[in-house]
């Protein structure tokens, strides 16, 4: 008879400490969840961040880099100054690129120009005139920032976002 006692006092014992852990729960559930959003915002800029350094160092045809134009030509326009450029070829000494033709007046993500600039709907998204900037001067752009954000559509789209028309897959 002093068996069925002890494992009854057992469980409610371990009941005691589910029900403690619940309360504990239920009590700090707002601190709890500010944490959880805060974990996965962290872990989104990594993934973004991830994203952005394999363009930067393998870049190829179809990449997106997004630009404060004013570094290439200072005589551009100084408000409207954030521009993409695609990436038409990377060649032993450089890469030529088709530079947008829409500017923002403040740096936006990829997925902002893709989403407003309507890439593949408009005939004038890019200047007519391609742009070579050799491999050092590509990276000088980079590390001072000028360059600040880089996408590989993932097949056609950037975000959920048409950033290439599907002809050019092909």
């Amino acid at each position: 008879m002093i068996f069925p006692l002890e494992n009854h006092q057992q469980q409610s014992e371990r009941s005691f400490c589910f029900k403690t852990l619940k309360d504990f729960i239920e009590r700090y559930l707002e601190l709890f969840l500010i944490v959880g959003v805060l974990l996965g915002y962290a872990a989104y800029l990594q993934y973004d961040k991830k994203l952005m350094f394999e363009v930067y160092e393998n870049p190829r045809k179809s990449d997106f880099l997004y630009i404060d134009y004013i570094a290439i030509d200072p005589s551009s326009d100084r408000k409207f100054r954030y521009i993409p450029m695609k990436i038409l070829s990377v060649e032993q000494n450089g890469v030529n690129f088709k530079v947008g033709n829409i500017a923002h007046s403040s740096p936006v993500s990829p997925y902002v120009h893709a989403k407003y600039d309507k890439a593949v709907t408009l005939r004038n998204y890019f200047k007519s005139d391609a742009l070579f900037l050799s491999h050092s001067r590509l990276k000088s752009l980079i590390e001072s920032g000028d360059i600040y954000n880089a996408r590989r559509p993932d097949n056609i789209h950037i975000g959920g976002w048409v950033a290439i028309p599907l002809s050019e897959l092909y």
